[in-house]
């Protein structure tokens, strides 16, 4: 893993569950990339516009728009990516209307064998293909639209899913256009200079539990590039060395001295020792349990996420020896 970077694969599905605060690295990975001088797209899924949010843009839709210089953002809407599909396979978009957009086949294209997750997990491959003079394809040539291609997935179970809808499809169908289009899809999340998963999470126990079993799962279900783990919110170390964090009592001796404000402090102080060795614990948990490079994201003040916190959050977002 030595000279690994976070950014060193051109798609980088973002996986975690949910509240660790996947939007954010996600979003500061983006920021990341076009501190870099690279181009990149964020993509949402599910109609989320968590990422539009934090840069505090309108709504991207699924068209997508520009959030940050150099930063696109999209939201996949399952009924969108299906319909781009269709039309696509189906070359006129009156036989689409016709055929699908009625009240009985409709509702059945929508829960299909879990083609709404096939589809939109398709519309990544269309984003790594997208080439800059509009051309799209497995066959397309010239530069890149985009360097890095960053996927804001579903919380763990659903996100999961999404992942492994390919091989899921070909295992349904076999051969046919279907089995064509999924193993495609599939061949593109199992390449490894390509394609890679970063999990995102708290160091608490039930996130690092989750974390545990998501990569369990993902290493068993999925052919794909487990980066590494992204543990957020960590709380800040209050001293260098295990002497210098024994000087409580002394401060306490002190209070007498110093008043109520000082207590309060002190009080403060001792919460944010014990929340920091909790941590600790919690992160030497997860580092036995999965061979993995860690990067960690220290607990920011305050309460909101504006783009100099995500800025902030870029900046941590290096592997650690």
């Amino acid at each position: 893993m030595i000279g690994r970077d976070l950014l060193d694969r051109r798609v980088i599905a973002v996986l975690g569950k949910g509240g660790v605060g996947k939007s954010v690295i996600a979003a500061a990975l983006g920021i990341k990339a076009t501190a870099e001088g690279k181009r990149g797209i964020i993509a949402e899924f599910d109609g989320a516009e968590s990422i539009a949010a934090l840069f505090d843009s309108p709504s991207v839709g699924y068209k997508g728009a520009e959030v940050s210089p150099g930063l696109m953002a999209m939201s996949i809407t399952p009924p969108q990516a299906v319909e781009e599909y269709l039309v696509r396979m189906l070359k006129f978009r009156l036989l689409y209307e016709v055929v699908f957009r009625n009240r009985y086949i409709e509702p059945f294209m929508n829960g299909v064998m879990g083609l709404s997750d096939l589809i939109s997990v398709g519309k990544v491959m269309d984003l790594e293909w997208l080439r800059t003079d509009g051309s799209l394809g497995p066959e397309a040539h010239g530069a890149h639209a985009y360097d890095h291609i960053i996927l804001d997935c579903p919380s763990t179970g659903h996100g999961l899913s999404l992942l492994s809808a390919p091989q899921a499809m070909m295992d349904i169908t076999r051969v046919g256009p279907l089995y064509g289009n999924a193993k495609m899809i599939r061949d593109l999340l199992a390449d490894r200079d390509r394609v890679s998963v970063i999990l995102v999470t708290l160091p608490e126990e039930m996130p690092i539990n989750e974390t545990i079993e998501l990569h369990a799962r993902l290493r068993d279900k999925v052919n794909i590039d487990i980066a590494g783990v992204v543990i957020n919110g960590v709380p800040p170390k209050l001293f260098a060395s295990e002497k210098a964090a024994g000087c409580w009592v002394e401060l306490q001796n002190l209070v007498g001295e110093l008043g109520p404000t000082a207590e309060q402090a002190i009080r403060d102080g001792q919460r944010a020792q014990r929340d920091r060795s909790a941590a600790e614990d919690q992160i030497a948990r997860l580092r036995a349990a999965i061979d993995l490079p860690f990067a960690e994201v220290p607990l920011l003040p305050g309460q909101g996420i504006d783009r100099s916190a995500l800025a902030s959050v870029a900046e941590h977002l290096r592997w650690l020896p």
